[in-house]
């Protein structure tokens, strides 16, 4: 009887363990992919790129040797966003901390796209900066569409000379931490936070050899986000007008990029490596609760409590179209 009774228990024993080890494994696949991805695909810390351009991480960039090379009010930087939409909630809290954080030794002006119907919120600024708002409805022609990249292209980069350097902004980021010089450089791109610890199979590449932005699986070896890019004028000028022009090329063939502008922009990457790459410090989703090897957050994207979040982030910022009545 006591045989019998232990054998049983030995048994209920087992099949609790597993369960217990079933329901673990459900858990885990019901998380964010990436968290199983980082210990089965994960690289080592990225600190430069195969070309030689430095990843900056707050604890390996030389904060020192960058305000030597862009002493105070030495350049003129423009931080563009677009703001149409659902997404022009977020502008108050958008321009609120990039003035407290963003390239705070220098002159600074923000070109912020609007539809037009509603006023941007006006915000007191330091000396020297300005924010230049850019309404789509006075812009654009009569049901005339205009890509993100034409935008920023023609209502931006052609208008103002007078600009050094420029960066892209999503509009739905904050700035919570220090946003300097050390992110200066002539062509910048910023490591996305959902592949930078991936290996190269992993990163989404446009996989149709029919698009301007087919990437192939012999090519690339970072993996950069939309959200944030920039680089002197002049080289934000070849890369918008050449992405915009490869979108357009593929529009008219019938042909769609998957992940739309970031498609286009991870080609230009793949053809013109970046000089200096921003680490995922600069891009930290705010659902995400844990990226590896991140310390220090300077901007938190993705924000959802106002737009729906990033399941919309390309619903109004890929293609700006617009009716004068």
């Amino acid at each position: 009887m006591v045989d019998i009774q232990v054998a049983s228990h030995l048994r209920s024993r087992r099949l609790f363990l597993l369960l217990l080890a079933a329901t673990i494994v459900i858990v885990l696949l019901m998380m964010h992919p990436w968290f199983l991805d980082s210990w089965f695909l994960r690289r080592s810390r990225p600190t430069y790129g195969a070309w030689g351009a430095p990843v900056v991480w707050d604890d390996t960039v030389d904060y020192d040797k960058a305000k030597r090379q862009f002493p105070k009010k030495s350049i003129t930087v423009g931080l563009i966003t677009v703001a149409t939409g659902k997404y022009f909630a977020y502008v108050h809290d958008f321009l609120k901390t990039a003035e407290e954080h963003f390239m705070p030794t220098q002159k600074v002006t923000y070109f912020v796209f609007t539809d037009g119907s509603k006023k941007v919120p006006e915000l007191p600024l330091k000396k020297n900066r300005a924010v230049s708002v850019i309404s789509l409805k006075e812009n654009l022609s009569k049901g005339a569409p205009m890509t993100k990249m034409e935008m920023i292209n023609k209502l931006v980069l052609r208008k103002n000379k007078d600009l050094n350097y420029v960066f892209c902004m999503n509009v739905d980021s904050k700035f919570v931490g220090k946003f300097g010089v050390e992110a200066v450089d002539d062509l910048v791109g910023t490591l996305h936070p959902g592949f930078y610890w991936k290996n190269r199979f992993s990163f989404p590449y446009e996989t149709n050899a029919e698009s301007k932005a087919y990437v192939a699986p012999t090519e690339g070896e970072m993996y950069f986000t939309e959200g944030l890019f920039g680089g002197n004028r002049d080289s934000m000028l070849t890369l918008t007008e050449t992405c915009a022009k490869n979108r357009a090329e593929d529009e008219k063939n019938g042909v769609k990029a998957a992940w739309h502008e970031e498609g286009y922009l991870n080609r230009y990457f793949v053809d013109h490596a970046p000089t200096r790459i921003l680490s995922p410090e600069y891009c930290f989703p705010e659902d995400y609760w844990y990226m590896p090897w991140v310390k220090y957050k300077r901007v938190v994207a993705g924000l959802k409590d106002l737009s729906g979040g990033p399941d919309t982030l390309y619903s109004n910022t890929t293609m700006a179209k617009t009716t004068n009545k």
